[in-house]
């Protein structure tokens, strides 16, 4: 592990089980953070131009005029998703990747400038590195090298941040641990089932909280011995102790992370799970458990106006306004009474596969967020907005070429060179540049694809896309928009004569936060959400 600070010392812990090294801060604390902090935030995620997916390997050329508008908006602070794998790709020996700890020095140096807080989500799950993070977040729970890893990684992070004056804090999110309890819903008492509860510290979990007895009669186990525990399915009654397992295993992991980055927060999970009862109707399993975020000074929760309100169910303002002051007192009464960060503020959502979520009526949007002060001011410490600007699910890695050609496929004669302030890739007359996506596409009607091109004249590029193909001609600088019927997962740039392309964007759907839109122009609900900063935090 590195270590830094001028005094310290290593400590051997126990960390889900398995020693490991801890480097504890003794004398001088790496930051003091900066004077001023403001009291109550007002935070927009930040990801550019493109998604939080691949924010870390693009240019965000405009990164200055962007955050100048953020700041202009009324919000005093922006939050940056840190996901792990692409910052730290090999975790034995632990390598991080220069470009990602560059990029964050850079867009925290331009933050400062525009009076900007910086807060920081540490462990999101989805990046383009080296094949599927989802791996490491369960080997969490047993395996001490990627244990050691995330604790390096952790501390790095805090490293890097807290030598900025404008660094606040960070957080954890359950969502980035959830996967091991979503792969395990099927269940089942197998021999496979057994061998993974012992592997993963289940069964030992079981043995220091129930007797046999009490498994037999309160969730109808039928067991002799701890050794026989299987993961439960979500079917099962049982599955409310695995439950109770992942909420421990989400306060220890807390607990580990904050000896390398003090204060560290966690979003905990507000929704009510429901698992079987005895009679087979359905109980609900409250994460309470995990709302007082350890050593944490405040909690982290993401909060929609779905929440709490019957599926389908269209709401007015003065109906969510009601019920989430209801949910957000709830929480605090169960995390001690410390402060709330709702670090993302859902008052629409059209992500797919939530379609029957409760939401606001459109014409209510508005009104909720003007009205929402009172809320917000009387039963938290601030709050974020997840979709500042509208973003398609970008297929692409360095898909704005700031990392060269990695990533892609070039024909001889074709490179990656700066033209007009930006780097671009310039295509030789009948050469092709490629990128395979693979399985990053989500599902949907079309294929579309965005991108900017440049001609020193009149030129033809074709863009295909598996077996389908489109010839658009353009002239000087023009902004392309293509959709594709056919599927396949390899886009192919080519012309007829020198052109530059740039700004590539592969995706299925775009998500909506009413503020602005995909191209960046203000959309219907910004004048309400700068309302609402106004209102706030005085």
């Amino acid at each position: 592990m590195r270590y830094w600070g001028k005094r310290g010392k290593t400590i051997k812990a126990a960390f889900f089980g398995a020693a490991f090294t801890v480097f504890l801060l003794t004398g001088t604390a790496l930051t003091t953070y900066g004077a001023g902090r403001p009291s109550f935030l007002k935070s927009a995620t930040y990801y550019s131009d493109d998604w939080v997916v691949n924010f870390w390997n693009s240019e965000s050329s405009c990164m200055e005029e962007e955050l100048a508008q953020i700041a202009a908006d009324g919000f005093n602070s922006i939050i940056l998703v840190v996901p792990w794998q692409e910052f730290q790709p090999q975790m034995e020996p632990v390598r991080y990747e220069s470009y990602a700890l560059e990029k964050m020095d850079q867009v925290m140096e331009a933050a400062e400038r525009h009076g900007l807080w910086v807060i920081l989500r540490l462990g999101y799950t989805w990046d383009y590195g080296n094949g599927s993070s989802a791996d490491r977040y369960e080997r969490l729970f047993y395996d001490g090298t990627v244990q050691n890893a995330w604790l390096d990684y952790v501390g790095k992070i805090y490293e890097t941040a807290g030598s900025h004056s404008n660094f606040y804090g960070g957080f954890l999110t359950w969502e980035d641990f959830w996967n091991l309890l979503e792969s395990s819903r099927s269940g089942g008492r197998s021999r496979a089932g057994i061998e993974r509860a012992k592997q993963i510290g289940y069964q030992d979990f079981v043995r220091e909280r129930y007797t046999i007895d009490q498994l037999k009669d309160q969730f109808g186990l039928d067991v002799d011995s701890y050794e026989d525990i299987w993961i439960p399915g979500e079917i099962e009654r049982s599955f409310y102790v695995f439950y109770e397992f992942y909420d421990d295993f989400l306060n220890r992991m807390l607990r580990e992370s904050q000896t390398v980055f003090p204060d560290l927060s966690m979003e905990v999970r507000l929704d009510v799970d429901p698992v079987p009862g005895e009679d087979g109707e359905k109980i609900g399993f409250s994460h309470a458990g995990t709302y007082g975020c350890q050593a944490a000074p405040y909690t982290c929760a993401m909060y929609s106006v779905s929440m709490g309100e019957d599926q389908g169910k269209e709401i007015t303002a003065a109906e969510a306004l009601k019920t989430m002051r209801e949910l957000l007192s709830q929480v605090k009464a169960y995390n001690g009474g410390k402060s709330l960060y709702i670090d993302q503020l859902l008052y629409m959502d059209n992500t797919p596969g939530f379609e029957d979520n409760a939401r606001l009526a459109e014409g209510e949007r508005a009104a909720f967020l003007e009205g929402a002060d009172g809320v917000l001011e009387s039963c938290t410490m601030g709050y974020g907005i997840w979709t500042y600007r509208n973003y398609g699910n970008n297929a692409l890695y360095n898909s704005q070429f700031a990392l060269g050609e990695a990533g892609w496929d070039f024909d001889s004669g074709c490179k990656v060179v700066e033209k007009d302030g930006s780097m671009k890739a310039q295509l030789a007359v009948k050469n092709t540049i490629s990128q395979d996506f693979s399985s990053r596409l989500g599902a949907g009607d079309t294929i579309k694809v965005r991108f900017q091109a440049k001609a020193d004249g009149i030129a033809q590029i074709w863009v295909t896309i598996g077996m389908e193909t489109k010839y658009i001609t353009v002239s000087g600088d023009e902004d392309v928009y293509l959709e594709f019927t056919q599927g396949g997962n390899r886009i192919t740039f080519s012309a007829d004569r020198e052109v530059w392309i740039d700004n590539v964007n592969v995706y299925t759907w775009e998500t909506d936060g009413g503020l602005y839109g995909i191209d960046g122009q203000p959309a219907g609900l910004i004048p309400s959400m700068r309302i609402l900063n106004q209102k706030t935090g005085n």
